[in-house]
């Protein structure tokens, strides 16, 4: 199976593949883990037909046959880093089941406006997912989905864009723009956030630094791979872009 080609975007890359059919991408920032609608013009990780019914990219190996590659999760396309794809429908299940029972540790990490406080090392949030002109939007409120996230103060410093901080965030859930939202509601916005972000710094910081794009990166992914013999502990990480070294200079 791992002779299959992937037709990739020239922005994605292979990080690893598990013998037992487990590919982990690098997803560019701007990049789509699958279409939107039929005819979205976006880049996507796969450039071949995506079943939305069935969750699959159609890919063609080398002898010209056909085979299923199974989406196991979704990355929004302004976020960067590890995207898992599953070469069998049982396996796809498998990872799923993983994802939905919380069994997959994921850390991210994020470059924010920082205030300056301190910042508490656990946050625990309702979320309200909502539609707004066809746009989904998330609000932190006294009802909804529980978000629970990990949190640290990695690094921070003083720029000439002001005080800005790299945060390492291990969501304990994974509800729609969750990180996103959690930091707003903490006056942490995560720069280039088009929708919770400082919208003027954003454009500030785009045109004096040429890095226009969300700050937020999947880095880290650990999750159980179960084989007919065994299960096993499989990591696989994604180096943080070079723009976050250069934003924070």
């Amino acid at each position: 199976m791992n002779s299959i080609s992937l037709p990739l975007d020239r922005n994605c890359q292979v990080i690893d593949y598990h013998p037992a059919g487990v590919w982990a991408l690098n997803k560019a920032t701007g990049v789509l883990s699958h279409p939107n609608e039929p005819n979205a013009k976006s880049p996507c990780i796969l450039s071949s037909h995506f079943d939305v019914e069935e969750e699959c990219y159609h890919c063609m190996d080398e002898k010209g046959k056909t085979h299923k590659i199974y989406l196991i999760h979704r990355l929004d396309s302004a976020t960067s880093g590890i995207l898992l794809l599953a070469s069998n429908f049982a396996l796809s299940a498998q990872l799923k089941n993983a994802f939905s029972k919380r069994e997959v540790e994921k850390t991210y990490f994020s470059i924010v406006e920082y205030n300056g406080k301190p910042i508490r090392p656990y946050w625990k949030d309702f979320l309200q997912k909502k539609s707004i002109a066809g746009k989904i939007r998330v609000q932190c409120g006294r009802t909804g989905l529980m978000a629970l996230t990990e949190v640290s103060l990695e690094r921070k410093n003083y720029t000439k864009y002001g005080l800005l901080a790299l945060l390492k965030l291990i969501p304990k859930t994974g509800r729609t723009h969750q990180l996103r939202a959690q930091c707003a509601k903490r006056k942490l916005p995560i720069i280039g956030d088009r929708t919770y972000g400082n919208f003027s710094l954003n454009r500030k910081i785009a045109k004096i630094s040429n890095c226009d794009r969300l700050f937020l990166h999947s880095a880290k992914l650990k999750i159980k791979i179960g084989t007919e013999n065994q299960t096993t502990p499989w990591e696989v990480e994604s180096p943080l872009p070079r723009t976050f070294g250069k934003l924070l200079s």
